[in-house]
């Protein structure tokens, strides 16, 4: 089993949470929880599809975009994953990892019990 540790700190002059390396990263007016959320699901996913397609590729680039509910509970409403990928020629076995990891990464997972997902690939010759 691995475990995994954060430990937010929050004081009136600032938020940040730590892990257990103790490094920090700091909410700002331009990062805070949702920011962090979206990263977390480009790292999961782009991990996790990377696991699966064990092809050649030059690099794949993860562009995420989240719109929240205006109503209460304010989760994400609407989430876009756009994969731009360089040096792939085998774009049916790549578009194929994409829908299992669509279906194994557990962040986009847990994501899309509140939030319509939306996958676009764009692939770069």
């Amino acid at each position: 089993m691995v475990k995994r540790i954060i430990d937010g700190h929050f004081t009136p002059s600032r938020r940040y949470f730590e892990n257990s390396l103790g490094r920090e990263f700091d909410f700002t007016a331009a990062t805070g929880p949702y920011e962090y959320l979206l990263g977390a699901l480009s790292g999961c996913f782009v991990s996790t599809l990377l696991d699966i397609f064990t092809d050649d590729y030059e690099s794949v680039d993860a562009h995420i975009e989240g719109e929240k509910r205006e109503e209460v509970p304010t989760t994400l409403k609407h989430t876009l994953l756009r994969l731009n990928v360089k040096g792939v020629k085998e774009k049916e076995n790549f578009k194929n990892a994409v829908t299992r990891a669509s279906e194994t990464c557990s962040i986009y997972q847990t994501i899309s019990k509140v939030s319509e997902m939306e996958i676009q690939i764009v692939f770069e010759d």
